[in-house]
């Protein structure tokens, strides 16, 4: 695959073999120019272009460029739920609109109306937005490997997100949960993990992938560093979602003492169930000791937490739209109520950033704001009052 040249009349070819976006062989000729050596350094360029990922576009549909991106660069570079996420909006969203466009033809009016046919199915700007961003990385992609000389999308405004404002439960409303869940195992686990949940503001999958190795119950840390996910390819331990996320915290005596309990009833498990026990899970040929498993051993799987979260939230009638999720928004608000810094809570939550604490989190800014205010007021009359 080292191309080769040749001579048509006044003008020296050169031609070799590339692929295309959907990876099929092809065999490219052009024109050279009027010399050999000429020819020769064209040919050297093409092969330096190929050889350093650049696909030859032509006729190159949209649907095929995007799908050679999710497989291609997507899934070797990006956690699997990230790709599947990716994956899904591709299709759901953006190939039915545009997806037999030719992706050197595509214009500014074709995002344009991709972005208004999903807005008219019902989909909310902060899902707009997920769109547009996904597809402005993908063609941001395909300039870098110059297969297009521009990124349309930056003709496109980009969807404004929608204000989001955290819903979380109060202190009475935690209590009414924990003193309707009984003493049988399932909710005795339901108790232990809302107790970890709302100390540490643990993601769902964070939770469901603790192991017990990295538990330091002597020195009570605790390290987040597995990510039990479920997706469209089945469950799966990876690591958190971000560098930052990995992370070691503190935990209270009171947790202490429940993950000691929780220990011994393990042990037991082990004893009752015998050579029926399942004494490590494994993924990725890697053996994980669990904290959350069922009697028996097997993990519990992490859209548990979600399901059954929603259905006692149902039963109590406490008539919130509140997902498991936002019991990190609950755990935050607490702490800041408590006058606990967003430095702190940021590192808490294993946020990447900072201003996604802040952002999420403005509303209750502004009752530490009213505080403040009311505090400072204060003093002001305690001054001119004298």
């Amino acid at each position: 695959m080292e191309g080769s040249l040749r001579k048509r009349g006044s003008k020296w070819y050169y031609s070799y073999e590339s692929y295309d976006s959907s990876g099929n062989k092809k065999r490219i000729e052009r024109v050279g120019g009027k010399t050999k050596k000429e020819a020769q350094q064209k040919l050297n360029e093409a092969l330096y272009k190929r050889d350093c990922g650049y696909i030859e576009v032509d006729n190159t549909l949209l649907k095929d460029y995007l799908n050679s991106w999710l497989l291609q660069y997507i899934k070797p570079n990006r956690k699997e739920n990230t790709f599947f996420r990716y994956q899904g909006v591709i299709q759901q969203a953006i190939m039915p609109c545009i997806g037999n466009i030719q992706l050197r033809n595509l214009k500014p009016v074709h995002i344009e109306s991709m972005l208004a046919f999903n807005k008219n199915r019902g989909l909310k700007n902060t899902t707009l937005q997920n769109i547009y961003t996904i597809l402005n990385s993908s063609l941001n992609r395909a300039l870098k490997l110059q297969l297009i000389n521009n990124n349309v999308c930056k003709f496109v405004d980009r969807p404004k997100r929608e204000k989001f404002v955290a819903e979380t439960l109060s202190l009475n409303e935690f209590n009414i949960i924990m003193d309707s869940l009984s003493d049988s195992y399932n909710d005795y686990l339901m108790k232990l993990a809302l107790t970890i949940t709302l100390e540490l503001g643990l993601r769902r999958g964070e939770l469901a992938g603790l192991t017990w190795e990295n538990i330091d119950l002597e020195n009570n840390k605790i390290k987040i560093i597995n990510n039990l996910i479920k997706t469209n390819a089945g469950v799966n331990v990876t690591t958190p979602k971000t560098e930052e996320s990995k992370r070691t915290l503190i935990i209270s005596d009171m947790l202490v003492t429940m993950l000691k309990q929780h220990k011994k009833i393990i042990n037991q498990n082990k004893l009752k169930y015998g050579e029926f026990y399942t004494k490590y899970n494994t993924f990725n040929n890697i053996h994980y000791d669990f904290l959350f498993v069922w009697e028996n051993g097997i993990y519990v799987d992490p859209n548990y937490w979600t399901h059954r979260f929603s259905r006692i939230l149902k039963k109590l009638s406490i008539n919130k739209r509140i997902r498991w999720h936002d019991l990190r928004h609950t755990n935050a608000t607490l702490l800041l109520s408590q006058g606990i810094n967003f430095k702190t809570i940021q590192i808490r939550l294993g946020h990447a950033d900072i201003n996604t604490t802040l952002n999420i989190y403005s509303h209750v800014t502004e009752e530490m704001q009213k505080e403040a205010t009311t505090k400072i007021n204060n003093l002001m009359q305690n001054v001119i009052g004298k």
